[in-house]
């Protein structure tokens, strides 16, 4: 005897869950989401809430494939661009306004990029403008995310919140028959009579499996829940996975206040990184924010430390007293913090160290001074002739650290997600360890992410949207199990 019972459950309730449930529903199927946080929204409600626009569909799959390096099929690439080249118009039937977006993804100073985050990449013509639902600032995944629990609750979709689920329930000969959760610290048994979507979200808060499978540890910056809960539930029935060591990672700010990070990003063109050699290494402004992972892996053969991580963001007066080096309503943290416009509270609580000159600076670092010195010396040296021989940044971004004091501040690699879980077809379904399809299962959203490591923007959202739906429409004309 279950204690609840749906045609289709949903395990988790962020962008994903919330198109498989209205998918679902649209095609007849009664609906039931199980949330094991006490609300709504998953990363969705976190991200910039880009949505991808397409200019060539076949295009698209080719530019899509090749960033996965072979590692997704090409079946799945093509149902993901087929199905989300539709997002727009459905957040829009949902009664979301659609408007376009800057190529910078935000405000803040950053170097305006193609379309396509890879534009050299085969087919990156065939990559539009991203869009966003219109709202209350810049940072739309908030906005996006009131339209779609809007319309969970015009549709009376039923809910449970702080309800995690413990495991999947299989039933020999059907499949995956339900889930055990747990209501009020009581475990209760739920049947789904036609599918289970799993849409749980990753592993951006289990450090353990951070070391695991990437090789070193990140800083969180969106849903606390994303513990890894449906990886431990697929392995139990025997899923095969993919994608384990790709993120969606940026730089960030981590603080002994918060358990989750703030994403980093520069309001003015004066600043440079530096590794703890005291030496730049990248392209700054230049280098697409969900790409700058790669920039953390080095390591020190000697040592087997990361000489980057922690890093350091340098900038002087004038870019100090731009804006917030830190951008606002971004991820989790601007739930629970504000930073201040001319970041001098950050200043006085010590996560930004000042000093009135270059060598000074390097000491409160624990740099070596002189290094640091010739490294901003040189760098200055290049903006006055214009043109960056080491990283090729470009020219009107070539602005010298000028007028004291001298700031600094640690820079994190930082999660927006993590991709890896559950391999899944283009039907959303869920593959054991030979391919097959598990019955019943269907998975969307991060977890078990089509991504590689090669991360485009704007993907993670729309894959949400797209295979959530995919996985909902599915999973309600499922053939219901016995009994």
């Amino acid at each position: 005897m279950s204690d609840y019972e749906a045609d289709v459950v949903v395990v988790g309730y962020g962008g994903a869950g919330a198109s498989a449930a209205l998918e679902a529903t649209a095609a007849g199927a009664k609906v039931l989401i199980l949330e094991k946080n006490p609300e709504g929204g998953g990363n969705t409600k976190y991200s910039g809430g880009n949505i991808r626009t397409y200019l060539d569909l076949d295009k698209c799959v080719d530019y899509f494939e090749t960033l996965c390096e072979s590692t997704t099929e090409r079946p799945v690439v093509d149902a993901f661009v087929r199905e989300s080249s539709r997002n727009a118009d459905w957040v829009k039937e949902l009664g979301g306004e659609i408007i376009s977006r800057s190529p910078t993804g935000g405000k803040g100073f950053r170097i305006k990029h193609a379309a396509a985050a890879f534009p050299t990449v085969r087919g990156a013509d065939g990559i539009g403008l991203r869009v966003r639902v219109k709202g209350g600032g810049e940072y739309a995944g908030i906005d996006l995310w009131k339209v779609l629990a809007r319309n969970v609750s015009e549709r009376k979709i039923e809910t449970l919140f702080s309800t995690p689920v413990k495991r999947l329930t299989v039933t020999k000969g059907q499949g995956v028959t339900g889930v055990v959760a747990s209501v009020d610290g009581k475990d209760v048994q739920v049947k789904a009579r036609r599918g289970v979507v799993l849409s749980c979200g990753g592993f951006e808060y289990d450090q353990a499996m951070h070391m695991q499978y990437f090789g070193q540890r990140y800083v969180g910056l969106g849903n606390q829940g994303n513990t890894g809960d449906g990886i431990r539930m697929a392995a139990d029935i025997g899923a095969d996975f993919w994608h384990m060591n790709a993120v969606a990672a940026t730089f960030g700010y981590k603080t002994p206040d918060f358990p989750f990070g703030f994403m980093h990003l520069m309001p003015a063109a004066g600043f440079i990184y530096v590794d703890q050699a005291a030496k730049r290494f990248m392209d700054e402004p230049g280098t697409d924010p969900h790409f700058t992972w790669a920039t953390t892996s080095t390591i020190d053969t000697k040592t087997l430390l990361r000489p980057r991580i922690p890093a350091y963001v340098l900038f002087d007066e004038d870019t100090r007293t731009r804006g917030p080096i830190a951008a606002l309503g971004h991820g989790k943290a601007s739930d629970a913090y504000q930073w201040s416009a001319d970041n001098s509270v950050e200043i006085k609580k010590g996560w930004i160290t000042a000093a009135d000159t270059v060598a000074d600076l390097a000491a409160k670092l624990q740099l070596r001074p002189d290094q640091l010195q010739a490294t901003v010396a040189h760098y200055n040296m290049q903006c006055v002739g214009g043109y960056d021989q080491e990283f090729g940044r470009a020219p009107h971004s070539l602005v010298p650290l000028g007028r004291p004091p001298y700031y600094a501040a640690e820079l994190w690699p930082c999660l927006f997600n993590t991709q890896g879980g559950p391999k899944r077809n283009a039907r959303a379904e869920i593959l054991d360890v030979w391919g097959q399809p598990i019955q019943h299962l269907y998975g969307a959203g991060e977890l078990g992410s089509m991504w590689h490591r090669n991360y485009p923007g704007a993907g993670n959202i729309s894959e949400a949207l797209a295979y959530g739906r995919i996985a909902g429409r599915n999973a309600a004309a499922a053939q219901p199990v016995a009994g």
